[in-house]
């Protein structure tokens, strides 16, 4: 066995290892115990630490002496989860999120987007990425390589249906041909694309909301947003960009119909209840720096309006015709809201 990975329990033979009091896998010290250890044999787990340098030795040591033999200590490509912003524009600064980013001085870490963009890395750690975008960069997934390797990222960057076919734009507000009902506003200038919704007003306890602070997106195709067979329920989620300049209280009410001209906050249709204003059962205002990429999984679409019902579910891709939004729910009292939101779309999350 010339290999392992993190975590990984492995046997060193040999001869007179009894001695032998610590063993570090390039420069991660194993946890030994004296039961595993006996004069031909050393059972232990090799750290979950990653090495500072990759230099793909065991050291063992004994008070008097010591020896490294070649192993390499095996680390995950990077892995490239979420992105704050997944819409940034060209020279902005992008976050990103995941596991494994190594940047060793010898072997730099690399962010490429596609069309083999590479991106300035402006600062990193093991867990996050904060890149330049570079001018040209297209949709896609980016490439992540570290000394362990290149990888993909899960999520597309600048996502949309013409290079993602498990991707579904129902909103990207440049075409409002699904704005029957004339619910929605719309605001121009600095939207990560352009155009985008505006959910701008007061909200009370319980209270009918302003035809502004209401989406429906009355589907002209009148067809599932995604096709039969396509995907799992469990693997799909809608995601969006948000921008919350201000939101005190008052859930945002989301569900899916496949109701003609019917926008139906009381029908038995499963419904997502977003409050990211309350943590821990603690209301605060829900403000965010610039523009993030938001996900709600389709298996959170469970509720009733007022939540006495909490078992509902979505349970066909059939139901995925028309998309429903509305601020509708219990509240301590009057408060505003600013909320623009855009590039409303259902992904394949996982």
């Amino acid at each position: 066995m010339t290999s392992g990975y993190l975590g990984t329990q492995i046997a060193i033979i040999g001869e007179n290892l009894s001695k032998v009091n610590k063993v570090y896998f390039n420069d991660q010290k194993a946890k030994l115990n004296p039961n595993f250890v006996t004069d031909n044999t050393i059972i232990v787990n090799i750290p979950s630490g990653i090495p500072s340098e990759k230099q793909d030795l065991i050291k063992l040591y004994t008070n008097n002496d010591s020896c490294y033999y070649t192993f390499e200590t095996k680390v995950p490509t990077p892995i490239a989860k979420t992105m704050t912003c997944e819409y940034v524009k060209d020279g902005d600064i992008a976050q990103i999120q995941g596991l494994y980013f190594i940047n060793e001085e010898n072997s730099p870490l690399k962010v490429t987007f596609e069309g083999g963009f590479e991106a300035e890395i402006i600062n990193s750690d093991m867990n996050n990425i904060s890149v330049r975008v570079p001018v040209g960069a297209k949709p896609g997934p980016l490439t992540i390589e570290s000394v362990y390797g290149p990888a993909r990222s899960l999520f597309c960057f600048r996502d949309n249906n013409k290079q993602t076919s498990t991707t579904h734009i129902l909103m990207d507000n440049e075409d409002t041909s699904w704005n029957t009902w004339g619910l929605s506003a719309f605001g121009n200038g600095g939207g990560p694309s352009d155009r985008y919704l505006v959910l701008e007003g007061q909200l009370a306890s319980w209270a009918w909301p302003a035809n502004a602070l209401q989406i429906y997106y009355n589907n002209p195709v009148r067809q599932s947003i995604v096709p039969e067979g396509q995907s799992e329920i469990a693997d799909l989620a809608l995601r969006f960009e948000v921008y919350s300049h201000e939101w005190h209280d008052v859930p945002l009410l989301l569900w899916f119909s496949n109701l003609v001209d019917t926008h139906d906050v009381d029908g038995n249709q499963a419904q997502a209840h977003w409050k990211p204003y309350l943590n821990n059962g603690v209301k605060s205002n829900y403000v965010t720096d610039g523009w993030v990429t938001i996900t709600i999984p389709l298996t959170d679409f469970k509720y009733s309006k007022d939540e006495s019902d909490d078992k509902r579910a979505i349970t066909k891709l059939s139901d995925l015709v028309d998309l429903h939004a509305m601020f509708f729910g219990p509240a301590d009292g009057e408060s505003n809201v600013k909320l623009w939101i855009d590039n409303v779309r259902i992904v394949k999350y996982k």
